[in-house]
């Protein structure tokens, strides 16, 4: 067919993403079909969805003229075959196989779409491997069966074709028949009894449109509803979402000056007498009017946000889904015995975070396999099951989103971190650190406690990607760890990265924004409740010394100090607390976070921008980099060993 008849970009953007959706299924099944090695025979339900997916990739592979994609695929399909026709048994090469042939056709069809349809580095190999591995059983079985010679044998091969496409054929129109009788017995429930006789009849897909067209009749109302059901979802660019989501900001924004205006217009006119004042009288409704009309606003434009903020949220099961087969491979190179647990993969979060958190989950789980769980002969000399076990869990918490990794491995080695961090130079001998501390030199660039540089580990790169991404994702970040038990990592992420809620602050002239997913409380304290310690201010919070850092001075703002009073906010991360010193708090207020352009450059301290109601523009302070200063400069470590 002619590339002047149909978008071609249009048709690979197609396959792309259906291919990336048949890979990963494969990729599932793969790991279900290894369960039954054992056994030697394998799940013929598995052994078919393995043969339908390859095939759809062969065919579709076929149409956009993809040769060594249809090629491989074709050739993996052979191999399928043999297993669902039990003239194989189920081993462990043959799942090998299998996976390999999987991985080099991911990289064809990544190569393809970018271009490089002509890239078949290793294809040769895998083809090779494959001819040979099911010419032994294919031999095997015309030698059962008899041979028939080669005239005869074209002959069987032709008509076994003819035969395997009219039973995928009549596989799949009885698929197509229970799905329909299936929403038709729906239907019979939830419709009235005269309806059902109409919709119950067996209809083709789309031709009845046509012939009721041609024949001038109306199809049913029901049959038409019946039918716009069956098609609930659609794919979306998801450029299109996030201009959606950037005309909802803009809404938000107009949405509070509104609402500003018409506070202003009732306080100003609210208590005066229509009487008295003429111009008062004629305001006094309008302003009414207006407030009104502002609630109206405010609840049509956050229905409206919600619902988009629901669009753009996505399973994060469609990052879990990849790493069983990660695992498996490392285990496997490690001579580790590993079991992937896996829940909470239906918990939803934004699409822009998913795509982003996947790397920093990949470093976590490749450490726990690497560095946490012990070889199977080890984990049995100390009274620990042969297989170790990876937990991966996710759950909603307020408008946070919790990751955690968990193993139950030996646990971090504080004792061998700390000699490698005096080795490596990034402390002294005398030292004095807490165990959080020296758990926390693991995420330190170039830093690891591994003694052989293996393409798992030892470059020390790993952690330090994990907090890095979490930390740009306006993430949190924690450990918690213990000898011969495991270690846990708990990773905490906002929902979205686009609206949320935030503490206005005031220092000196300037207005500031907190995000209050950050602050614990705020409060007003006297001068005589403050002390200094090693230069640096603190106070004391229900026994917690608490550090202080003054915005003014971090900002260089100028500005004098209040003699008798501070306005604290106190922000946690990590286990740690700071109290954020301001001037006087503004109040709550829901925000758009604009981030800063690349003429202003990056500011230390400061996260982004946005525009308030009144149409000045407020900057959202980074409580992240300014927390990690203060322990940089030693504030938070001294406090906490002083007696204060």
């Amino acid at each position: 067919m002619s590339d002047d008849l149909f978008d071609r970009s249009e048709f690979v953007a197609y396959f792309r993403d259906e291919t990336e959706d048949l890979l990963q299924e494969i990729d599932a099944n793969l790991l279900q079909l290894e369960d039954f090695v054992s056994s030697e025979r394998a799940d013929p339900e598995i052994v078919n969805a393995l043969f339908r997916g390859l095939h759809t990739i062969k065919g579709s592979a076929g149409m956009l003229q993809f040769g060594s994609i249809a090629n491989l695929a074709h050739k993996l399909e052979n191999l399928c075959d043999l297993l669902r026709k039990e003239r194989m048994p189920l081993s462990e090469g043959c799942v090998d196989i299998l996976f390999l042939g999987r991985d080099v056709l991911k990289d064809l069809v990544d190569a393809a779409i970018a271009g490089r349809e002509g890239d078949t580095a290793g294809l040769d190999q895998v083809v090779e491997r494959l001819d040979r591995f099911v010419a032994v059983y294919e031999e095997t079985s015309a030698v059962i069966d008899g041979d028939l010679g080669p005239t005869h044998r074209f002959e069987e091969e032709a008509q076994e074709e003819i035969r395997a496409a009219g039973n995928a054929e009549i596989e799949a129109f009885e698929a197509e028949v229970a799905r329909m009788l299936a929403a038709a017995q729906a239907a019979r429930r939830d419709e009235p009894p005269a309806e059902c006789a109409v919709r119950a009849e067996p209809v083709r897909a789309a031709e009845p449109e046509v012939a009721a067209a041609a024949n001038g009749v109306e199809k049913p109302a029901g049959e038409q509803k019946h039918r716009a059901n069956t098609h609930q979802t659609i794919r979306v660019d998801i450029e299109r979402l996030d201009t959606l989501l950037n005309l909802v900001g803009e809404l938000v924004i107009n949405r509070t000056r509104i609402s500003d205006i018409a506070e202003t217009l009732d306080r100003s006119f609210g208590r005066k007498n229509g009487a008295a004042d003429g111009s008062a009288g004629v305001l006094v409704p309008l302003a009414k009017d207006l407030a009104e009309s502002s609630a109206l606003l405010a609840r049509t434009t956050s229905e409206i946000q919600e619902s988009i903020m629901k669009v753009r949220m996505v399973p994060i099961g469609q990052v879990f889904d990849r790493f069983p087969r990660v695992l498996r491979d490392i285990a496997k190179a490690r001579h580790k015995e590993v079991e992937l647990r896996i829940s909470g993969a239906d918990t939803d979060l934004d699409k822009t975070i998913v795509d982003e958190v996947g790397e920093p989950l990949m470093h976590l789980l490749r450490n726990c396999v690497d560095h946490g769980i012990e070889l199977p002969e080890v984990r049995e000399r100390i009274g620990k099951p042969r297989h170790g076990t990876v937990a991966l869990n996710a759950y909603h918490e307020g408008n946070q989103i919790i990751i955690e990794v968990t193993d139950d491995g030996s646990g971090v080695d504080l004792e061998r971190v700390r000699a490698r961090a005096i080795k490596q130079g990034l402390i002294s001998a005398d030292d004095r650190l807490s165990d959080r501390e020296i758990v926390e030199l693991i995420f330190t660039p170039g830093f690891s406690t591994a003694e052989v540089i293996s393409d798992v580990s030892g470059r020390g790169v790993g952690m330090d990607v994990v907090k890095k991404n979490i930390t740009r994702l306006k993430g949190v970040f924690d450990v918690n760890t213990e000898a011969g038990v495991g270690t846990r990592f708990t990773i905490k992420l906002p929902l979205t990265l686009a609206i949320i809620q935030a503490l206005l602050v005031r220092v000196a002239d300037e207005l500031y924004a907190i995000p209050l997913d950050s602050v614990i409380e705020s409060q007003r304290v006297e001068m005589s409740e403050m002390r200094t310690v090693h230069g640096n201010e603190v106070i004391t919070l229900r026994g917690q010394v608490v550090p202080l850092v003054r915005i003014a001075e971090v900002f260089e703002l100028g500005g004098g100090r209040d003699p008798e009073k501070a306005m604290i906010v106190v922000v946690g991360l990590q286990g740690r607390q700071v109290g954020l010193v301001v001037d006087a708090f503004q109040g709550e207020q829901e925000i758009v976070i604009k981030p800063l352009s690349d003429v202003v450059g990056r500011i230390p301290g400061i996260s982004g921008a946005t525009i308030l109601g009144n149409g000045a523009i407020s900057l959202i302070i980074d409580v992240h980099s300014l927390v990690s200063e203060a322990n940089v400069n030693g504030r938070v470590a001294r406090a906490e060993y002083s007696g204060v």
